[in-house]
């Protein structure tokens, strides 16, 4: 039987990996790890309106000290100000880089990996489906081909069961993932990707910022891949 956890973090991209998965997997458990981010809330509810969507079992689990540890890097997620750009300026390397930095976790997402991987021991092995793509990696180091394949050396020795990092959208960018969703009938507008979501419309859908790089990505990459958005914003990202 083929297992598969998906690190579920609720935007476009673990989206898309969660209808991957269920396509491509016996079994598919949805796994949302809180560390005290800004988005918490509103990422857990849309992991549960998901859960429900496609019949896939959902944990959430708390982090602490990845919550402390934000603190101490003062990520904008957990405090301070959120970055605000273009599309344009995302253009900008050096301008992509400084937001990455701001928003950057200590070790995230070798964090959230190694819980997953110690599930998936526990359970007897299966796969680790993550949402790292092409276009983030080109600022995230931690996004990249180069990251999944020495994670996937490290969990040779890491696990007793076989358990591998598998990143489905690696060689795509949003327009891409964009595609993937609407081939999937995916309804990506219960999604969020917005890293200061003001809340929820009354049927369900999360309010973005419209400001944010996050938010700046989806918008261009669903214009551009399909044509139509229908996320709500509170403010029109600019592109």
């Amino acid at each position: 039987m083929k297992r598969a956890v998906v690190l579920f973090s609720g935007g476009l991209d673990s989206t898309a990996c969660l209808y991957w998965a269920k396509r491509n997997y016996d079994e598919v458990i949805m796994l949302t790890i809180n560390y005290g981010s800004r988005e918490e809330r509103v990422t857990n509810r849309v992991a549960e309106f998901f859960s429900n969507e496609l019949n896939v079992p959902l944990k959430i689990i708390r982090v602490d000290f990845l919550e402390e540890f934000a603190k101490l890097s003062e990520s904008s997620l957990v405090k301070g100000n959120i970055p605000h750009v273009s599309a344009k300026e995302l253009e900008d390397i050096e301008i992509a880089r400084e937001t990455a930095r701001s928003v950057w976790v200590p070790a995230r997402n070798l964090v959230l990996i190694s819980i997953a991987a110690s599930l998936l021991d526990a359970l007897g092995g299966g796969d680790i489906v993550v949402g790292f793509n092409r276009e983030e990696g080109r600022t995230f180091p931690d996004n990249t081909l180069e990251f999944v394949e020495r994670v996937n050396k490290v969990l040779e020795y890491a696990t007793m069961s076989k358990v591998k990092v598998v990143a489905p959208l690696i060689d795509l960018d949003k327009k891409g993932i964009a595609k993937l969703l609407k081939e999937f009938g995916a309804k990506y507008e219960y999604s969020n990707s917005c890293y200061d979501p003001q809340g929820f419309t009354e049927d369900g859908k999360p309010i973005h910022c419209g400001k944010c790089e996050s938010c700046v990505r989806r918008h261009r990459g669903l214009i551009e891949g399909i044509g139509e958005d229908k996320t709500i914003y509170l403010e029109t990202p600019r592109v």
